[in-house]
């Protein structure tokens, strides 16, 4: 029996050859069961049995997040005469991808199950999760399942490993289950936790809750992160609140993911320079495309990231376009020598561009500065207008800012920082922190917050 991660030792030619099976198989399978894709190749007069390989995948017109949250019952295989492994829906979370964030359901069969339980096994080697460690899952337990919560009870089950949910969360009146951010602090001391899974702003918060209260996360040598980007300030500043804590060594390990893949891409090292590795390339194909044209970009120029499942039953998707702009590099990993494809920048959303005062701007700067600072519990980018009320009012740039340095040394610091990454000058207002982020309440902190929006409806 082929080990699990074997996959990791095959050649870029090897790899490309199980791929090319991977897409003749799910062609056949689309052919017969996939009501969305047998019109989109009848309306193009493609041929199912024309796509033979990753190259044919071109052929086949980008399918946007819009497409798959219209019609997303469309996008599940119908297998009539398939076992019964491959076509029970053994569980389902949801996506959101849309201004109104409203839930879309990604279904699993016992098949997907399977493959994302060993794929998980494959991403604790990476990372280097072991049976010896006691993962404390932070993420919050929401009405709407998602990937990340239940993702800790995957990865504690393949490697037998020990798992204890904090149950963070907005409370609920008739099933009182969650707890407070202080409890889940405390848990992670209780329960002797080795990793800390979690939200990177949640957990920058909850060891701030750490502190204040004097606990010993001695024992804490991990923090694994997904949900938001972590950037190399907040990976420092949660490095520092941990060796504070009395742990010795800790790292950071950053993770890239979302439902449509039932997982994530992962670092292997501890800086997390050698970018996010596809732990599945036997299941999910990645290109980087140009949406107008459909066509493949080469490695190193950045583009929109498409993914196409190559071993999928229940929710199957081709060319999925995610919404993140990254930029991909087939090269050997220079750190541990897997051959497997990487994302080797940080994902970035085109809608996160923010046009101010006549000029398209990015915030990300900004935030990565700000996130650097270690006296900065909390803060808020916030777009509005000098007159909120006043829809053709100047744009207007606003800092909230909860710290506890000195408030003229913040205010200098802030807009010197402001003035480097994004050239405007801001108005800073000092605020409490549970004013810009209340863990108790939100699922992650909003960094940056548009108003403009809101006045304008």
């Amino acid at each position: 029996m082929e080990d699990i991660s074997e996959i990791f030792s095959k050649s870029q030619d090897e790899i490309r050859a199980i791929q090319d099976d991977g897409v003749r198989r799910m062609m056949a399978l689309c052919e017969v069961g996939h009501a969305y894709y047998r019109e989109v190749f009848s309306d193009r007069g493609i041929q199912f049995s024309d796509i033979r390989n990753i190259e044919d995948l071109e052929r086949i017109p980008p399918t946007s997040k819009e497409d798959y949250m219209t019609r997303p019952e469309e996008f599940v295989l119908r297998l009539p005469e398939a076992p019964l492994f491959e076509k029970i829906i053994y569980n389902m979370l949801y996506t959101t991808g849309t201004t109104t964030g409203k839930p879309t359901p990604f279904y699993n069969t016992a098949h997907d199950y399977y493959a994302t339980l060993m794929i998980s096994k494959r991403v604790a080697q990476i990372v280097g999760l072991t049976p010896e460690d006691t993962i404390a899952n932070t993420y919050p337990l929401t009405t709407v399942p998602h990937l990340t919560f239940f993702a800790a009870f995957w990865y504690a089950t393949v490697i037998g490993a020990r798992l204890v949910s904090t149950l963070t969360g907005t409370p609920n009146p008739e099933f009182p289950v969650t707890n407070s951010s202080r409890h889940a602090a405390k848990m992670v001391e209780t329960s002797k936790a080795t990793v800390l899974w979690g939200i990177p702003s949640f957990l920058r918060r909850l060891l701030t809750i750490a502190e204040e209260i004097g606990l010993d996360y001695h024992r804490v040598r991990m923090a694994a992160v997904a949900g938001e980007p972590c950037s190399q300030g907040l990976r420092e500043d949660l490095i520092r609140r941990l060796e504070r804590l009395g742990a010795k060594t800790p790292h950071v390990n950053n993770r890239f993911g979302f439902t449509e893949i039932s997982t994530v891409l992962v670092e292997c090292d501890r800086e997390g320079k050698g970018g996010f590795h596809n732990p599945a390339p036997d299941h999910f194909f990645l290109e980087v495309i140009d949406p107008e044209t459909g066509k493949r970009l080469e490695d190193g120029k950045p583009g929109y990231l498409a993914v196409t499942h190559l071993n999928r039953r229940g929710t199957v998707l081709l060319r999925y376009l995610t919404g993140d702009i990254v930029v991909l590099s087939h090269d050997p990993c220079p750190y541990c020598g897997r051959q497997t494809t990487r994302v080797v920048s940080q994902p970035f959303r085109k809608s996160s561009l923010i046009k101010f005062k006549g000029t398209l701007i990015n915030p990300e700067p900004l935030v990565k500065a700000l996130s650097g600072i270690p006296e900065i519990d909390e803060f808020q980018i916030v777009f509005t207008r000098q007159n909120p009320e006043d829809p053709l009012s100047p744009d207007h740039l606003q800092i909230k800012v909860a710290t506890s340095m000195d408030e003229a040394v913040a205010r200098e610091k802030v807009i010197d920082i402001c003035l480097q990454t994004v050239e405007m000058r801001p108005e800073i207002l000092f605020v409490p922190k549970d004013d810009i982020y209340d863990p108790d309440k939100g699922f992650k902190s909003k960094r940056v917050v548009d108003l403009r929006k809101i006045e304008n409806k």
